[in-house]
């Protein structure tokens, strides 16, 4: 697949997103709370992208010699060394600092963190570090490992791979009002594949369909947006783990993430120049990482928050200070664990071309 340099700058728009949900504060008033509360859906930037992305190449190389030996081994030396290093630093931390396991929290090393937090929230947190934000890197996976053999596997045109897309994205809503209904356990609706495959669906029915038109993508970015004020108004909150966002929301956030994507891709765009800002795409490149690091060790930056937040009685300026200060030191881990540890693995993804 051709590199599209402003999908880089929309990753990193999306980190950045997160990042910002993570570490301003919610629960104030202000442009800044309105903004920080609204940055969970960078993970459904993500997920749309990834959808994109991943059907593009799946779609372009079916049908090649080691189709699936090359895409699984390329997906591992991209997404494994980080993660399960990761992973190996709670391990070796384990008898220093006591750390209790339980047995759900074996799902971490298979990818299972969006099923481990829907049976105990807390599980997502070992001793001094928190893994709870690996519910969203467990979701792709889990669409990494079954969406190829439909792609792949299954022999089906382009048109009933559409259809396939379509009836997952009306299928997804379906089935979060109905365990809705039910008042099944919030996280499980907002992290489970079944529930959350709309986005990532509609992601892949991107790649599969013509390009949308300008004017297209415009309208749906316009009907997307128009049902949100609503959802807003019946969840009282900007909250994802909100019923109405769970309803009806995650599909509309879905919708608009993929609606971006497009006007980003279109050279005469605003959006496409803002994607294409190198500090934008600076921060896709490290994306990965800083997503990873930047809520390991959520306990000690939320302290140093608090901490920075009594230096000063202007609450805002030293609240942004804190988030700079917390998104630089996530920024500097990335980089020294991408040149150190993934590009050396990186390297070796030529190997697995078609």
């Amino acid at each position: 697949m051709k590199h599209i340099s402003s999908l880089d700058g929309i990753r990193g728009l999306a980190v950045l997103m997160v990042v910002f949900f993570h570490y301003q504060e919610r629960a104030r008033t202000g442009v800044f709370s309105v903004l920080a509360s609204t940055g969970w859906a960078g993970v459904d930037i993500f997920l749309v992208l990834s959808g994109f992305l991943i059907t593009s190449i799946l779609f372009e190389q079916r049908g090649s010699d080691h189709f699936f030996r090359n895409f699984y081994i390329r997906r591992a030396l991209r997404l494994f060394p980080l993660y399960y290093f990761i992973l190996l630093i709670v391990v070796v931390c384990t008898p220093i600092f006591h750390i209790p396991w339980h047995l759900p929290q074996v799902g971490l090393f298979f990818y299972s963190t969006n099923y481990v937090l829907s049976v105990h929230g807390d599980y997502g947190t070992l001793g001094p570090f928190d893994l709870f934000h690996t519910w969203t890197l467990s979701l792709e996976e889990q669409f990494y490992i079954l969406w190829p053999w439909i792609v792949g596997g299954l022999g089906l045109s382009r048109r009933a791979l559409i259809r396939v897309c379509v009836a997952g994205i009306v299928i997804a809503p379906v089935l979060r009002f109905v365990l809705l209904h039910f008042h099944v356990e919030p996280w499980f609706i907002a992290g489970s594949l079944p529930t959350r495959m709309d986005s990532l669906l509609i992601g892949a029915a991107l790649a599969l369909i013509p390009m949308p038109s300008l004017r297209t993508a415009r309208l749906v970015l316009l009907v997307s947006v128009l049902p949100l004020p609503l959802v807003v108004w019946k969840a009282h909150s900007l909250f994802f783990l909100t019923a109405p966002w769970q309803g009806i929301g995650f599909t509309c956030v879905g919708f608009l993430a993929a609606a971006v994507l497009v006007l980003s891709m279109y050279p005469t765009t605003l959006l496409h120049r803002f994607a294409n800002l190198n500090f934008l795409r600076f921060y896709g490149r490290y994306s990965y990482g800083i997503y990873l690091w930047h809520y390991l060790f959520s306990g000690q930056f939320f302290a140093f928050r608090a901490w920075i937040l009594t230096l000063s009685p202007h609450r805002i300026p030293m609240s942004l200070l804190a988030f700079v200060l917390l998104l630089l030191v996530s920024t500097l881990m990335a980089m020294v664990s991408y040149r150190l540890l993934e590009l050396p693995f990186l390297r070796l993804k030529h190997r697995f071309e078609r």
